[in-house]
Parts: structure tokens; C-alpha cells; sequence
């Protein structure tokens, strides 16, 4: 039985829970599921669930976090793999795809896994992400204040454009819609640092109903870089999400960001997720899962 929605209840969050867990256990990653967006209620149906005698094999997501490409996450129950339960999980999403006019679709998978058939069907490797992960009760010391950090509101949201569209050039989305949005929302905080009077950093909190909060969006102007107050934010944040009782902390990082990484690494974050991205066209997809509606130009 497949089910197609916008948004997950309780019972569909816990059995996708649990069949990641049986993929982190043959895979030894898994790809990232985002379960904040799998809880809201989407515009579009995005998620597809496939159901046998009551238990889940096959779970499917779609994230439009660029203007003409999306993110796909896809699981199968390591047992059922190779009996088609992927590519129908996709077909049943491929006319969302191509009404929204996406160009491209980037895929998730667990590093290394799936390696040779992507590119014998044509993708094209994109990039790698780490998910690394604080748990700790232990503050970080901040011994030179430069910052001043306070939760941004929006009259911020002329400074925050200005630091991704230095720090995320390739972004091209509504960006003063987006931050209206994210800081209109209860469970996420937008956290503005200033030195000498001006927006020169951020960094974006979201706290999980679980207890844990994710940290994303980290950003200092280029100009003010290599300063060490990258550092000060995050131990700011460190602090923040500590005082206010949350010990577990994660976020997302390039592979390639060694910067970034030793970063994080110094502030107690540990490596617990790798996944790679590959990208194909969606052209491409269409015509190998025999999907006849063609993508509208």
C-alpha cells in the first residue's frame, strides 16, 4: 500500500524512525530525513510511504530547497532491495517533480554505498556532507569577547540578506520572505552578532521536540573571517543552547570544509553520519522510470 502526503503524523514518523535504523545498520549511515519538515504540513505532497502487512519497506522524501532542483531521500528496508520498491517510490513522485518545473534532483545516499550503479546510470557525483554531533554538559570558555550576539528579529532582516548573499552567493530564493518566515517560527531562533556596531555574523537554531537542537546557516561576513570570531559565535551558541537545558547539538558540514570542520571538531563535535550527493537530470530520471509526461520548459 503506498501512501502519498504532506506531512507525517506520529505513527508514519516513528516507522520511518525505525526503518532508517535498520538502514543505518547495513549501510552504516543514512541519508538525511530532516523529521522537522517531515512533521510540518508541506504545500505539496512530498512524502511517499509504502506499507506491506503493516510494516514499512520503503519511505520517500522530496525537499525544494533550490528554485529548480530538490533534494530526494530514499529508504528501502535492506531485505526488499532490488525488487523495484525505489524506482515506484519515485515514479509516484515524478509528476510533482516535473509540474514544479525541477531541473535537477540531488540525491542522498549513505557514502560509498551506492557508488557504482549511480554513475552507470548516469549521475553525477555532487558532494559529501558530514552530520556531526555535540553532547555535552561542559560550556565553552570564552576568554576575548569581540561579539555581541542577541536573536535577531525583523528589523535584522536587511543585515541577515546581507551575510548570505556574501557567505551563500548560490542561494536565489526570497530571501527576506525566508527569514520572515524562519523567525516567525516558535522552535527556531536566528542568532545576529555585531562587531563595532554592524551585522557581521549569524547562526540559526532549531530546537527539536526531542530535546536536542540542530545548528545551520552559521555564517561570517568574508571580510571579517580568520578573525576567530567564527569560534566565538559558536561557543555563544554552545552556551545559549546549554542554558537554556539542551545538551545535544548537531549540524551539517562538507567534507571539504576543513576549515569548518576543524572548527567543530575543537568545540566537541564528533563525526556521526557521512552521506554523499549525487545529482541527475530530471529529464534523465523521467525517461528511466518511464514516467511519459514531459517536463514543461
Amino acid at each position: 500500500m503506498f501512501i502519498y502526503n504532506n506531512q507525517l503524523n506520529q505513527e508514519q514518523l516513528h516507522a520511518v524512525n525505525q526503518l532508517a535504523s535498520l538502514c543505518r545498520e547495513v549501510d552504516r549511515s543514512i541519508p538525511p530525513l530532516y523529521p522537522h519538515i517531515l512533521e510540518q504540513k508541506r504545500l505539496n505532497d512530498s512524502n511517499v510511504l509504502y506499507f506491506q502487512d503493516g510494516t514499512l519497506l520503503g519511505f520517500l522524501s522530496v525537499y525544494f530547497f533550490y528554485a529548480d532542483a530538490c533534494e530526494v531521500s530514499v529508504l528501502v528496508e535492506p531485505s526488499h532491495r532490488r525488487q523495484g520498491i525505489a524506482k515506484q517510490l519515485l515514479q509516484t513522485v515524478m509528476p510533482l517533480l516535473i509540474a514544479k518545473q525541477m531541473n535537477t534532483l540531488i540525491f542522498s545516499t549513505p557514502e560509498a554505498v551506492n557508488d557504482g550503479w549511480l554513475s552507470e546510470l548516469g549521475f553525477k557525483y555532487h558532494h559529501s556532507e558530514y552530520q556531526m554531533q555535540r553532547q555535552s554538559y561542559e560550556p565553552i570558555l570564552i576568554t576575548k569577547q569581540t561579539l555581541i550576539v542577541r536573536k535577531a528579529t525583523e528589523k535584522d532582516i536587511p543585515a541577515l540578506c546581507h551575510i548570505d548573499e556574501h557567505c551563500f552567493p548560490e542561494e536565489d530564493e526570497d530571501m527576506p520572505a525566508r527569514f520572515n518566515i524562519l523567525l516567525n517560527e516558535n522552535n527556531y531562533t536566528i542568532l545576529l552578532a555585531s562587531h563595532q556596531g554592524k551585522g557581521v555574523a549569524k547562526a540559526h537554531i532549531r530546537w527539536q521536540a526531542d530535546g536536542s537542537a540542530i545548528l545551520s546557516d552559521i555564517a561570517v561576513l568574508p571580510n571579517h573571517q580568520r578573525q576567530g570570531l567564527g569560534s566565538e559565535l559558536l561557543s555563544y551558541c554552545i552556551n545559549h543552547a546549554l542554558s537554556l537545558g539542551t545538551t545535544k547539538l548537531i549540524l551539517d558540514v562538507e567534507t571539504t570544509n576543513e576549515n569548518a570542520l576543524n572548527l567543530y571538531t575543537r568545540h566537541g563535535f564528533k563525526t556521526i553520519n557521512a552521506t554523499d550527493f549525487w545529482s541527475i537530470p530530471t529529464e534523465n530520471m523521467r525517461t528511466f522510470l518511464g514516467v511519459s509526461k514531459r517536463i514543461n520548459k
